[in-house]
């Protein structure tokens, strides 16, 4: 035993060299001094340059990477159990082992693996099967990007990098929009974690204008979490300050 916790009942806790978190609704686990060891922060690194295991699961090949964060309380409910209708999907879900030995997954659009990556050892471990092409909208301020016909493949968008596991950096001032155009119609889904129980963005303004055919959409995304819609072309806009700097997780689009 490493560490216990007790809420009437005491639990045993046997960490294994594996990232352990507080389970079952435990409110404090208490760890012995034997079982701390105090260094530095886990920090990013490359993804080109992060280490990796190469492993297998239900006879699939992944890598097993470390994150140096995951947002898992903000994304819980979009985590799944690794079985079933997700086996045939896991080239677009990333996998989580779980201390009971099984596993869960969360769609890419949960998390940007490339800027979530440490090459430390107490990192939480994440499968990865395949990347897609990325793009992040606070570093196309400005720019129209043309999707060639010839990837029909899925695009990710995120709001800024290190989504899932950083939060959203809350600058001076942005005034910023970012234009997705493609000659034959596609589809994107709009994945928002912006705005607060009040429906408000703290302070910034967020939205969308999606056009086909002869068809033109505007939306506030800061009243909006969820999105679907065809398009040609889309603009994402985010101007202001923010009020009180809350927490956002930020937000990410899928484009098919």
């Amino acid at each position: 035993m490493t560490a216990f916790a007790f809420s009437g009942i005491c639990t045993a806790y046997q960490f294994n060299r594996q990232h352990c978190s507080c389970l079952g609704g435990e409110k404090v686990i208490y760890v012995a001094n034997s079982s701390i060891s105090y260094g530095p922060p886990a920090t990013v690194v490359p993804f080109r340059t992060a280490p990796y295991i190469n492993t297998t699961v239900e006879n699939i090949e992944f890598k097993q990477y470390q994150l140096v964060n995951f947002f898992s309380d903000v994304f819980s409910t979009v985590m799944k159990s690794f079985d079933g209708e997700l086996l045939s999907d896991y080239r677009y879900n990333y996998v989580f082992p779980r201390v009971d030995g099984g596993y869960n997954a969360a769609h890419f659009v949960y998390l940007d693996v490339a800027f979530c990556v440490t090459d430390s050892p107490c990192g939480m471990p994440v499968l990865v099967n395949t990347t897609s092409p990325t793009y992040y909208i606070l570093n196309e301020c400005g720019n129209t990007i043309q999707l060639s016909p010839l990837n029909d493949g899925l695009l990710y968008s995120y709001s800024h990098p290190g989504f899932g596991c950083k939060a959203f950096p809350d600058g001076p001032t942005y005034n910023c929009s970012v234009t997705f155009t493609t000659a034959n119609t596609r589809s994107f889904f709009y994945y928002g974690y912006f705005s607060g129980a009040d429906g408000s963005c703290d302070g910034y303004t967020l939205g969308l204008e999606a056009t086909w055919a002869d068809t033109s959409k505007n939306v506030d995304l800061c009243s909006t979490a969820k999105l679907s819609e065809p398009f040609n072309s889309v603009t994402i806009t985010l101007r202001g300050t923010a009020a009180a700097k809350t927490f956002k997780a930020g937000f990410s689009i899928y484009m098919y």
